[in-house]
């Protein structure tokens, strides 16, 4: 493997997540894909339980 210096390596990272980001926001069908599964996911879940508002959020440690 190739030596690469930080900056570079750093470089081609952001270069990398940007196109990443972008492609995202243009794609619906994957956008619509990621959104299904973070509310799927368990901490995005919008269940009411007693005494608690609707989009009442809850704040807890991920182990």
């Amino acid at each position: 493997m190739f030596s690469q210096s930080t900056p570079a390596q750093l470089g081609r990272m952001l270069v990398l997540l940007i196109i990443t980001l972008v492609a995202v926001h243009h794609c619906q069908p994957l956008l619509d894909a990621l959104a299904k599964h973070a509310t799927s996911g368990g901490c995005h879940q919008q269940n009411t339980m007693d005494g608690e508002q609707p989009m009442h959020h809850h704040h807890h440690m991920h182990q």
